[in-house]
């Protein structure tokens, strides 16, 4: 491939900056990771970085975050060195703010192309996230948002070097159900140029959603995907499959997390980045191993098929235990000799990091738990994370099956711990909202609680509820906040005032008024408002429920309604009957 008509891009994703900042021993390893990555691009002279979302792990990223963040993309990524791309398509269409290496008045030797993920989605007030703000500061072109969720329509960013051309597509992160449904519903369109020669370009999708099948409608079934796609750069996926996997119609790269942020099996294998060439219609991945990865072992062990192991001997288990986590702290040392050694660049001999270490401990065959915390007192500072070195489980065969999310969490037959991992908050909520809601939408009931869980976003369920209210206020009668017993007794008073009067009416008038009674009534010395003819629902029986559900102030402050009499001349005042009390037999006047 020459040079000057291939476009070279390092690849990466999930970088969840931030994770576990205040940790002592992990707190640091995401910003020496994401740095490693910008010495990368540095080195390889690439064109510029395409991030496939989660560049933050929280969607509120603490000021000593942006900091460190934003300190290292200004030295890595400005500069005096002249691009050689050039953006074809309307910049004002494809990115948040203007694109910062047209912009004269930045120098950028590296541009970074990102799209937001679930962890730094945009949220709260003015729908912003995290790279809002690195982008109007000039460090971060933002792209990929849906301006709508009902109809998702995808604009390429359309770019030319010498004589190749690429249109790259970008979909931040949407629901898993939400945008499965209207993928399904041909609502989600790839809107491609109108002209013949880029027709035939290189295109390119980076998206962040479930790959991974969870359920019916939470992953994007790769069946979903436009045919005229060359390359899918897909996110949100930890796994390392960053080797392109060829379809019938296009090829899946899935570079993975940079960071462990869970401590499961697939989280253990090694970490990569890739260097992405593209020329014409064909595409050449290389794939560079991430050397700042703290090492991470993974294992699992089932107690019944140790020899010699008691159930009941709890000492016995955890010698035996403690001898495992010493042959996986070895096994770390020993592969991180073996990737220095190998190392295709001069890289210097630095000490091992301390290790991440799990053990998952299958305990079912009645075997005795322990206290995991004190475990792992015993490997402190050897192994970086002691208080969950293991994990207890039953194997599935003995675990409960068809238990609700309420009713596993009370499950005492299962371990604390274990009922934790297995419980998912999502599912919870939905259990909760399995009983239809009389106003407030569940599936954006839904969305707020986990903002607020999972993105610390305090101002969720205060939005939700009052962008609700707002929508249906016009349409729903709201309840009276005062239903004391002496606010019933007033309406009740109201009402026997209310029948009493129409009945009296009715006797006083045993035939329609004629239009000279009108005629007299009208120019009589009482104020025509002060007329008013029974209507249908003051008759007979029939409740007057918009009176009913007037609230207190409101009956305190409208005017009083008043009735015909056989004198229209008469003050109003002295035309009132007595009333019956509320219980009946005597009669008050009413004060």
């Amino acid at each position: 491939m020459e040079e000057e008509n291939t476009f070279k891009i390092l690849i990466a994703t999930d970088n969840h900056i931030g994770y576990l900042e205040r940790d002592p021993i992990r707190g640091n390893d995401s910003f020496k990771t994401f740095e490693e990555i910008l010495q990368i691009a540095e080195a390889q002279q690439v064109d510029f970085i395409l991030l496939g979302g989660d560049l933050f792990h929280h969607n509120r990223p603490s000021r000593s975050c942006l900091h460190k963040a934003m300190k290292l993309l200004r030295k890595y990524c400005f500069g005096e060195k002249e691009s050689k791309i050039r953006i074809v398509s309307d910049p004002s269409v494809n990115f948040a703010d203007p694109a910062n290496y047209l912009d004269a008045n930045l120098n950028i030797s590296i541009p970074v192309f990102s799209i937001h993920g679930n962890h730094d989605d945009p949220s709260g007030s003015g729908n912003l996230c995290a790279l809002n703000l690195l982008s109007v500061a000039g460090m971060v072109n933002y792209f990929g948002q849906s301006t709508s969720i009902e109809d998702v329509t995808i604009q390429p960013i359309l770019m030319q070097k010498g004589d190749s051309k690429l249109a790259i597509y970008g979909l931040g992160n949407i629901r898993e159900e939400r945008l499965h449904r209207q993928w399904r519903s041909n609502k989600v369109k790839f809107l491609r140029a109108e002209e013949e020669e880029w027709r035939r370009c290189f295109n390119l999708f980076v998206f962040h959603q479930n790959r991974a099948r969870h359920g019916p409608t939470s992953h994007i079934p790769e069946e979903f995907l436009d045919g005229f796609l060359d390359l899918v750069f897909w996110g949100h996926e930890h796994e390392c499959r960053i080797h392109p996997e060829e379809y019938e119609r296009f090829a899946i790269t899935q570079p993975g997390s940079s960071i462990a942020t869970s401590l499961s099996s697939g989280e253990a294998e090694a970490k990569h980045v890739g260097i992405l060439k593209i020329e014409g219609d064909s595409f050449n991945l290389e794939k560079i191993r991430l050397k700042t990865i703290r090492p991470f072992q993974f294992t699992s062990v089932q107690l019944s098929r140790v020899e010699g192991l008691s159930p009941t001997n709890i000492k016995e288990i955890q010698t035996y235990l403690e001898g495992v986590v010493e042959d996986l702290i070895e096994r770390a040392r020993m592969e991180w000799s073996e990737q220095i050694s190998n190392s295709e660049y001069n890289v210097p001999i630095i000490e091992m990091p301390v290790p991440l270490i799990r053990i998952r401990v299958d305990y079912s065959g009645g075997y005795e738990t322990f206290n995991p915390q004190q475990f792992g007192q015993k490997f402190n500072n050897r192994v970086a994370n002691p208080k969950d070195i293991l994990k207890f489980q039953r194997s599935a065969q003995s675990q409960p099956r068809g238990l609700r999310p309420s009713e596993l969490l009370n499950d005492l037959t299962t371990a604390i711990p274990e009922r934790l991992d297995t419980l998912k908050v999502e599912d919870l909520v939905s259990e909760m909202l399995s009983r239809d809601l009389a106003i407030l939408p569940e599936s954006g009931f839904e969305e707020a609680v986990m903002s607020l869980v999972e993105k610390s976003d305090k101002e969720a369920i205060r939005t939700f509820y009052t962008k609700s209210v707002t929508q249906i206020g016009g349409n729903t009668e709201m309840t009276p906040e005062d239903l004391s017993i002496e606010f019933v007794k007033r309406k009740a008073m109201e009402k026997k005032e209310l029948m009493n009067t129409i009945y009296d009416t009715q006797h006083s008038h045993p035939t329609p008024i004629s239009n000279t009674q009108q005629s007299s009534s009208n120019n009589s010395n009482m104020p025509i408002n002060d007329v008013v003819s029974p209507t249908l629902e003051m008759q007979g029986d029939t409740i007057d429920d918009n009176n009913n559900n007037t609230s207190l102030e409101e009956q305190q402050t409208r005017p009083k309604r008043t009735t015909l009499s056989n004198n229209p001349a008469e003050p109003v005042s002295k035309r009132r009957r007595a009333l019956p009390a509320l219980g009946g037999g005597s009669r008050r006047e009413r004060r």
